[in-house]
């Protein structure tokens, strides 16, 4: 079996030895760094480059002129030191001198992915009732089956999920896996990507939205590790041989999903951005039918992705589901916070991504 980079071996299985799986919100086209923001080369090699003007031809003039055969030209290494600069007695400057230096007021290379992770104490902090208690730790999510006070077989979020009939189930979505491998590790790597695709912007061209879906993924994870550890639920392997999940099994607990909260966190966002700019404000990747049915490519991209941890043998549907809710609970604190859900701020980051799809007209 294959992967986007060739046939599939362990070392792609490794889920929370990096950044990719068990840190989900460090993207990992962001932890590649800023070249494909574009930015450059995260290694730059200099070594010893010939200057143009061979030894002796800035002499006026170089009578006679050396033959090419008999030329050399200087090699400089980096400060370049050829032509000679001098001082004002005339001995060559120190290499600290060649250049003079320069000051910034401020570092202004933010990678979307670090500028996210510092937005994290914002967030934790916002408390909108003033009683002390920051928002976030008033989420709530009903206790899986089998775990804390819970003995039962039952993990109720509005819908009963039982333990036996999901292991069931998940032994029936071993045969999809073929089908769905390579999407399934891809989405390892990538949760943002699929959003990227179906709606057709990079940092370059939408770069208030990708940085906000960058927050949304941070925040996501975090959340979600929070309970995580919380119920320290097992995994589905754990409790039936049959799965065999065919990636190392992430070194954290199953419930809620990780992914899945993080993806419906970036599709809550990107819903609230993606408005028709002709003034209806409707959604753009929503699409009403003349049946009466809704389709959101957004919704149904974070289902994906949540789905196929499930085919893979790592999560529980309702571990899916669990991870939604919570979704639904951090939006609302995320777009509280000032710098991203300011209404009236023009410099809050969902008011400057609204602003980079005001052109885009529905029909």
């Amino acid at each position: 079996m294959s992967g986007s980079k060739g046939p599939l071996g362990a070392f792609d299985a490794r889920d929370a030895r990096d950044a990719r799986d068990a840190r989900d919100a460090r993207d990992a086209r962001d932890a590649r760094g800023s070249a494909l923001y574009g930015g450059g080369s995260n290694y730059l090699n200099t070594g010893i480059s010939p200057h143009p003007l061979y030894d002796g031809e800035d002499r006026v003039p170089p009578n006679p002129p050396t033959p090419v055969q008999d030329r050399w030209w200087p090699g400089n290494q980096w400060p370049a030191t050829s032509p000679e600069a001098t001082d004002a007695a005339g001995n060559p400057v120190r290499l600290h001198q060649i250049y003079k230096h320069y000051r910034t007021a401020e570092f202004n290379n933010w990678s979307p992915g670090n500028d996210a992770i510092s937005f994290l104490p914002e967030f934790v902090a916002l408390d909108t009732q003033g009683g002390g208690a920051p928002d976030w730790t008033n989420y709530t999510l009903a206790t899986p089956a089998h775990t804390l006070n819970n003995g039962s077989d039952e993990t109720d979020l509005g819908r009963i999920w039982n333990l036996s009939d999901e292991l069931t189930e998940l032994v029936g979505l071993i045969e999809y896996r073929a089908g769905v491998m390579s999407e399934a590790i891809q989405q390892r790597n990538t949760v943002i990507g699929y959003y990227q695709s179906a709606a057709s912007f990079t940092f370059l061209s939408h770069p208030a939205t990708y940085r906000l879906c960058h927050i949304a993924l941070v925040v996501g994870q975090f959340v979600a590790f929070h309970f995580k550890k919380h119920f320290n639920r097992p995994r589905p392997s754990q409790l039936h041989p049959a799965l065999m999940p065919p990636i190392d099994v992430p070194q954290h607990a199953a419930y809620p999903s990780a992914h899945a909260t993080e993806a419906w966190l970036i599709a809550y966002c990107l819903d609230e951005v993606m408005r028709d700019g002709v003034g209806n404000d409707a959604k753009i990747m929503e699409t009403v039918h003349a049946g009466g049915q809704t389709r959101n490519a957004l919704h149904d991209i974070a289902t994906r992705i949540a789905r196929n941890r499930e085919v893979l043998g790592v999560h529980y549907p309702s571990d899916s589901e669990a991870g939604r809710q919570l979704a639904v609970q951090a939006f609302e604190t995320l777009f509280a916070c000032p710098s991203v859900g300011d209404a009236i701020s023009d410099s809050a980051l969902a008011n400057k991504a609204r602003q980079e799809w005001a052109g885009t007209m529905l029909p």
